[in-house]
């Protein structure tokens, strides 16, 4: 992480602050044997915020046959979690409104509305819980970015813009323009905040819900299938986001298609709802119902080839489940998409565009990293490298992806063989510049850790042409020159030379 921007973000005197009464809520419930008479207390002393959540109560959403009249009913009919909820929810939507500055507000509060409802209704149909807790995980998954926002301005929100409206490559882009991430600066806040760790681990994993710690995982996932819906009701990639929420929903939460769909239907209903009584924007309405027949249809139609017709890249790149599309940790192509990428350029290349080069990374010792500091630490890790790689092979248009937790390949048309080295080289140099800080370190552990890359290049070109029948060919020999940069003690950079030369 970046000192001197994380300094400059801790520093600023315009970060979002909880009101007084927020963050007695939070000190209140916070003790299991709190009595509901003080949180009503409590809540009652701002009269608008009272007025607010008896509204908010007595609204569809709840579907109460009795009207509430006052915030001791409100506790009794819903428990002191929902009320809590309720409190924190408007409390924390005052606390940040008024941040929009060149920023698509709409966007954002649509994103976190939909991520909202769709995991409390996850959470609700798979009985894992902590429906409240996964409703206000995804109100806030993305306070980081109103943060970096508020202390950076106009520099932040260009590069937001660079996104084109996908988010999944926002905190790539932040990483590479400003060395942190929204998740770790709004889990910053909310620790600040003396938010519990229930909601302090949605804001920080959100976009990785896997690395999160499993004592938190159950919300943590919520709140990433939440991602996931949003997605699909936004339009991005629907088909493929579509496939994907299928699979998690069944993956993590034993959920069926069936199910799925329901929450899915469910979500833009509610959210809707809840922008009204949180007097937030999330621009027009979504008919869940068309958007959903409509990706159905569209996926129903694609053939999924058979295992055997894929092509075999290598033992390093077995995964445990299918990929998606792009990296949930580090905003890289996956696996899959590295798959179908080379093929194309493979053909490009066939057909006489010019050269094509694969390179493959490891990082070093990577046992070592998680015995020493931890899953996270390699996570941090794999992210450092990534942005590495963004900066040195984007520019050439290459395809970049993660392949499993410390391997990374770089595929590229148009670079010749010592092109392709040079930028090796300054990838391997690049990581081992300087020591990547550990943003959470466990107990014990180095708050900094030096990180190395071992680094294989192949390039087939026209004197090489018959060295390599098909694509798979190409990622074997970068594996052999991988391997052996691994043996000439790691850290170092090795070009596969064919037999022509």
């Amino acid at each position: 992480m970046n000192p001197e921007v994380l300094e400059r973000v801790l520093n600023c005197r315009q970060l979002p602050s909880l009101p007084a009464v927020a963050m007695r809520v939070v000190e209140l419930t916070a003790d299991q044997s709190v009595s509901m008479k003080a949180l009503a207390e409590t809540i009652q002393n701002d009269q608008a915020l009272s007025a607010k959540i008896l509204r908010t109560v007595n609204s569809s959403l709840f579907g109460l046959r009795k009207k509430c009249s006052n915030i001791n009913q409100a506790i009794t009919f819903l428990g002191m979690s929902a009320v809590k909820t309720l409190a924190l929810g408007f409390s924390l939507v005052t606390a940040i409104k008024d941040a929009s500055k060149d920023f698509d507000l709409t966007e954002h509060w649509r994103r976190a509305l939909f991520t909202a409802v769709a995991a409390k209704n996850i959470a609700a149909r798979s009985g894992v819980g902590y429906q409240e807790e996964c409703f206000l995980g995804g109100l806030l998954q993305d306070v980081g970015m109103i943060v970096l926002l508020q202390t950076l301005g106009e520099e932040y929100a260009k590069v937001v813009a660079m996104a084109e409206g996908e988010h999944r490559q926002v905190g790539r882009l932040e990483l590479e323009h400003f060395g942190l991430q929204h998740p770790d600066l709004g889990a910053m806040l909310a620790q600040r905040w003396k938010l519990p760790d229930e909601l302090v681990m949605p804001i920080k994993y959100h976009e990785r819900p896997t690395a999160a710690p499993s004592s938190h995982a159950s919300i943590v996932r919520a709140v990433g299938l939440g991602n996931i819906a949003s997605d699909v009701l936004a339009g991005r990639d629907t088909v493929q986001s579509l496939r994907r929420f299928y699979e998690r929903a069944e993956q993590w939460f034993g959920l069926t298609n069936q199910q799925a769909d329901e929450v899915l239907q469910a979500i833009t209903t509610q959210a809707r709802e809840m922008s009204r009584l949180l007097s937030v924007a999330t621009g027009e309405a979504i008919d869940s119902a068309r958007v959903l027949e409509a990706a159905k249809e569209q996926l129903s139609k694609i053939e999924i080839p058979d295992d055997q017709e894929q092509i075999d890249l290598g033992p390093i790149y077995s995964m445990s489940e299918k990929s998606p599309m792009v990296d949930e940790l580090t905003g890289l192509s996956s696996r899959e998409r590295f798959e179908q990428s080379i093929i194309a350029l493979f053909e490009k290349s066939q057909a006489g565009v010019g050269p094509m080069s694969v390179v493959l990374v490891k990082i070093d010792n990577d046992t070592s990293i998680v015995s020493l500091a931890g899953e996270e630490a390699l996570d941090t890790a794999a992210i450092g490298v990534s942005g590495r790689l963004t900066r040195v092979f984007s520019p050439k248009r290459a395809v970049i992806a993660r392949m499993n937790r410390a391997h990374f390949a770089v595929a590229v048309n148009g670079l010749d063989r010592s092109e392709s080295a040079r930028l090796a080289e300054l990838v391997r140099q690049a990581v081992g510049a300087q020591p990547i800080r550990l943003i959470a370190a466990r107990p014990g552990a180095p708050r900094e850790i030096q990180v190395t890359v071992s680094v294989g290049v192949v390039t087939m070109d026209a004197a090489s042409v018959d060295e390599f029948p098909d694509a798979s060919r190409l990622v074997t020999v970068a594996e052999a020159a991988l391997a052996a940069a691994e043996r000439s003690g790691r850290n170092a950079v090795r070009v596969y030379q064919p037999k022509a030369a």
